[in-house]
C-alpha cells in the first residue's frame, strides 16, 4: 500500500500551479491512462493484459521537434506455465502482476502544417515496486529415510525483480475539442535487459494504447 501512496504523492507534486488574475499553469501538460497487452507469447509463456497512467511535459513546443519527458505507472502481467525453483521444486499456472514507476525520455516529431500526427521514440527507466505472482508451488522433499514428499501449495507472493531500461516508439494522433486536444497513442515497450533470470528468464515488453489530453 505504501508504494501507491508514494506514487500518488509523486503524481500530485508533478503538477506547478501559478497563481495571478486566477490563472492556473500546469507543468505537466500532458495527461493519459493506457490499457497494455504484454507481447512475450511462447511455448511456456502467454500474454496477459494490464493498465497504467502518466503525466508529461514537452521541452521545445512549438518546434517540429519536441523534447517530451514525463512520469508513469505501469501494471503489466504475464503468464508462465513452469518455473525452476530449485533442485526440489518447480512452480506451474503462474501469473506475474509487475508494477513500475517509469520515467521516459523521447522526442516528438510532429508532422503536416496542423502538427496532429506525430511519431514519437526514445527510452525509458523502470523502477520495480510492490510486484507478485499467483500459482502453485510443488516440492519433492526427502525425509529422514531418504523418501520423497509431494507438496503441492498455491501461492500468492511477492516477487524481487531487476530495475528494467527499455526502447519505445509510437504514432499519435491530437484531436483539438475545445480548449484541450485529446491524444490517442498507440506505442511499444520493449525492455533490453532481463527482471529475472535463473534457469528461467523473465522480461517486461508490451503494447499500448494510451488515451489522454493536452493543456493548451
Amino acid at each position: 500500500m505504501k508504494h501507491y501512496l508514494i506514487i500518488s504523492g509523486l503524481f500530485c507534486c508533478l503538477i506547478q500551479v501559478s497563481y495571478g488574475q486566477d490563472s492556473i499553469d500546469f507543468f505537466f501538460k500532458e495527461f493519459n491512462v493506457s490499457v497494455n497487452r504484454t507481447t512475450l507469447q511462447g511455448a511456456n509463456s502467454e500474454n496477459r493484459y494490464g493498465f497504467g497512467l502518466g503525466a508529461y511535459h514537452s521541452l521545445l513546443p512549438d518546434k517540429k521537434i519536441n523534447i517530451v519527458f514525463g512520469f508513469e505507472y505501469n501494471r503489466t502481467s504475464q503468464y508462465i506455465k513452469f518455473m525452476y525453483e530449485g533442485h526440489f521444486a518447480h512452480a506451474t499456472d503462474l501469473t506475474y502482476n509487475i508494477n513500475c514507476f517509469s520515467v521516459p525520455l523521447g522526442f516528438r516529431l510532429n508532422i503536416g502544417s496542423k502538427k496532429r500526427l506525430f511519431v514519437e521514440t526514445g527510452g525509458y527507466v523502470d523502477l520495480m515496486i510492490n510486484s507478485n505472482r499467483v500459482g502453485t508451488m510443488h516440492t519433492y522433499s526427502p525425509d529422514e529415510n531418504n523418501q520423497i514428499n509431494y507438496t503441492k501449495t498455491e501461492i500468492d507472493e511477492k516477487v524481487q525483480l531487476s530495475n528494467a531500461v527499455g526502447l519505445y516508439v509510437g504514432l499519435g494522433v491530437l484531436i483539438p475539442i475545445s480548449k484541450i486536444k485529446l491524444i490517442i497513442k498507440p506505442d511499444y515497450k520493449f525492455g533490453i535487459n532481463e527482471l529475472y533470470s535463473y534457469q528461467d528468464v523473465i522480461f517486461n515488453r508490451y503494447f499500448r494504447i494510451n488515451i489522454g489530453i493536452k493543456i493548451n
